[in-house]
């Protein structure tokens, strides 16, 4: 199975390069290896999200003020 993830990554990574085809971004792909079936889901900003929203708080990975505590977009 990391072949199959493999090939689609690496797929969309030649998609984004050559600018053709249509890429994955603002969509979700899950793969259910056990019956061979691909669903894709479109994802919407949060606009209440301390990390993706207009509000955004979270600027990068070693954001002290998020340090060890437990995030999670407001509904």
């Amino acid at each position: 199975m990391p072949g199959q993830i493999g090939l689609i990554q690496a797929t969309e990574a030649l998609k984004l390069i050559l600018g053709r085809g249509n890429p994955l971004i603002g969509r979700f792909l899950i793969y259910d290896a056990l019956d061979a079936i691909f669903n894709v889901f479109t994802l919407e900003k949060n606009e209440k999200c301390p990390l993706c929203g207009a509000d955004q708080v979270i600027t990068d990975l070693a954001d002290r003020n998020y340090r060890g505590q437990v995030l999670s977009c407001p509904a």
